[in-house]
């Protein structure tokens, strides 16, 4: 069992969400209007640690760091790879990776580097850890989890806009009905103006793929309702999608609608900017 971290909890969210917000006040305020439509690759979108640690100096710690190394030395090579290392109960290893299926094997090795420099500081010690990025994704423990289905969700953002016209469900019905079919590999999708993406882990036969996307679309319906964007991620799938003008970053904090919040702060500069101004006006007129 692994204790999940948001991406509101990992502390370089933080300066993200500050530039993100600071940068779409600049362009709402020169009339531009334009939407963010992707994500550095390694944004922090959320981590699950174990509750137990692992002991210094054991069997266990010297077979992770030797699955961990591995890891690194694979992805220059590959979207996907899996691993075991060492023998005997409590002493062996397990772990994988995973990249986005649009990413080169440069973009790749870099975010899984993040990730588990990441993974390092946000579970440290931890007897077993997963961490997703945006690009990417890192998995290890000390039990053989590998290939073994597993339909938990692990985490899930809906936007606070909401539509119920008729058009835009349709089209995102659509969107999520191609992203299901998906079995076995990365796929995006669109609609009218949704857009979706959708990925499950490598080691997933097909079958297995199909039903843990049929899943997670299913608890995104539900939970997320008629939400403009949505994003829920299985143990081993996830699926995204958003309307036109309503992607939003995985580390930004989906407890408000980005645009409003935006126009809010636009309007809070501009009244901060006439108060000052009044201000000076009367110091003036004072002396």
């Amino acid at each position: 069992m692994c204790t999940f971290v948001s991406s509101a909890m990992h502390p370089r969210n933080q300066l993200r969400r500050g530039r993100a917000a600071a940068t779409a006040a600049v362009l709402l305020a020169i009339g531009l209007g334009a939407a963010f439509t992707d994500a550095d690759t390694d944004t922090f979108i959320y981590a699950g640690c174990s509750p137990s640690k692992y002991q210094p100096g054991t069997p266990y710690e010297g077979n992770l760091k030797s699955l961990l190394a591995s890891i690194t030395n694979a992805a220059p090579t590959g979207a996907y790879s899996s691993f075991a290392n060492g023998t005997g109960d409590g002493a062996a290893a397990y772990g994988l990776y995973q990249c986005r299926g649009d990413l080169g094997d440069g973009e790749c090795a870099a975010c899984v580097r993040s990730a588990l420099a990441q993974l390092d500081q946000v579970c440290p010690g931890a007897s077993a850890a997963s961490l997703q990025l945006e690009g990417c994704y890192v998995r290890y423990d000390g039990t053989n989890f590998v290939g073994r289905p597993d339909t938990a969700m692990v985490y899930r953002k809906c936007s606070a806009s909401t539509s119920a016209d008729a058009g835009f469900l349709g089209s995102r019905d659509a969107v999520l009905g191609a992203l299901q079919a998906a079995a076995g590999g990365y796929r995006t999708g669109s609609s009218g103006g949704v857009q979706g993406v959708s990925q499950c882990l490598g080691d997933l036969a097909a079958a297995d793929c199909t039903a843990c996307l049929a899943q997670a679309v299913g608890q995104l319906k539900g939970a997320c309702g008629t939400a403009l964007a949505a994003d829920v991620h299985l143990a081993q799938c996830y699926v995204r999608y958003w309307a036109s003008g309503y992607y939003f970053r995985p580390s930004q904090d989906y407890s408000q609608d980005d645009v409003g919040r935006t126009v809010a702060i636009i309007i809070g500069i501009l009244a901060g900017l006439a108060l000052i101004v009044v201000f000076l006006s009367f110091l003036r007129k004072s002396c």
